[in-house]
């Protein structure tokens, strides 16, 4: 079964519900464990990972969309990717300037 976006969003919503149960101070450290599992869920890694399991599963997938469609799919996830890669890339490169 495929891993959608809002079964992760789902998923969060559980852990923190669990997380806030744990409150033993033996219990801490399955909270620590737990809310790396969190973190990574929130990156952009894996949400890029995401949308590429949907893409292909909605778009490349599909029969009844054409290889048109498919180009014009493909580079608005690649356009969206890129946006949200290259401003953090760009205010990096920025600060690095600023120091030298």
């Amino acid at each position: 079964m495929p891993v959608k976006k809002k079964d992760t969003d789902r998923a969060l919503v559980l852990l923190e519900e669990y997380c806030k149960k744990l409150r033993k101070p033996e219990e801490q450290q399955l909270k620590k464990a737990i809310r790396k599992v969190m973190s990574i869920f929130k990156s952009s890694l894996f949400q890029a990972l995401l949308d590429i399991q949907e893409f292909y599963e909605v778009t490349l997938l599909n029969s009844q969309k054409s290889y048109e469609q498919k180009i014009e799919e493909a580079n608005q996830v690649a356009e969206k990717w890129e946006k949200t890669t290259s401003a953090p890339d760009h205010e990096n490169l920025q600060k690095n300037q600023e120091v030298i």
